[in-house]
């Protein structure tokens, strides 16, 4: 069904691996299988919650650059028009802040590198639990772009405009302390016991979640 994410669900919670190791990157077939998955597959599941994290050391290192800018030359190419590279990238945010549109808590379970669009990703959860050596950031304006799926909107809602644009705009990496301080995250717990945590996480969120209480 899949080849990048795997999807098993045990008591009620849905687990969505992202699985391609080591680091897990989100390449052009990672978003065709989200994109899937969030539309097809989490809708019509009978789970009370839903955990994302990534296979082994790390969470993501996010979009693969190459891939990406593949992705984006073909589309203006064959077309011609700039708008419809938009819609490319736009499609990819969209589908990453529909999250919130579902009726049952998301987790983010972060381990090692969660970078780029995985963080973008983490941040359109309802709840993010990190490994005491998380590493987290958008680095894209070090490479010449913005971060496309959500940041330059979720992040300025989440802290200040100014320690926002100053993440933005540096790209700089930083620790999960870090995020704990700013509120970008939940909970820090040691490294090994990050999905053990997050099992309770969603077990306990279950019990009161509705709707209404999704974050913006």
């Amino acid at each position: 069904m899949f080849k990048i994410l795997k999807w098993h669900i045990e008591d009620q919670i849905g687990f969505l691996e992202l699985s391609n190791p080591p680091s897990n990157p989100m390449d052009s077939v990672f978003f065709e299988e989200f994109y899937w998955w969030r539309t097809e597959v989490v809708e019509k599941a009978d789970v009370k919650a839903v955990i994302i994290y990534g296979h082994g050391r790390h969470f993501s290192s996010g979009a693969v650059l190459d891939d990406l800018l593949g992705i984006i030359s073909r589309s203006y190419g064959h077309t011609g028009d700039i708008k419809k590279v938009s819609e490319l990238l736009n499609n990819n945010s969209q589908i990453f802040y529909s999250l919130k549109d579902l009726e049952i808590p998301v987790i983010a379970a972060v381990r090692g590198v969660c970078l780029g669009s995985a963080f973008e990703l983490a941040m359109c959860t309802d709840y993010i639990v990190c490994g005491e050596k998380a590493v987290l950031g958008l680095p894209e304006t070090t490479f010449g772009l913005m971060p496309g799926c959500t940041g330059t909107f979720v992040l300025p809602n989440r802290i200040s405009k100014a320690l926002a644009m100053e993440l933005i705009l540096t790209g700089r990496t930083f620790s999960a302390y870090e995020a704990l301080e700013w509120n970008l995250i939940q909970k820090i717990v040691p490294t090994k016991q990050v999905l053990e945590n997050a099992k309770r996480i969603a077990t306990k969120l279950s019990l009161n979640f509705s709707k209404e209480l999704k974050l913006i």
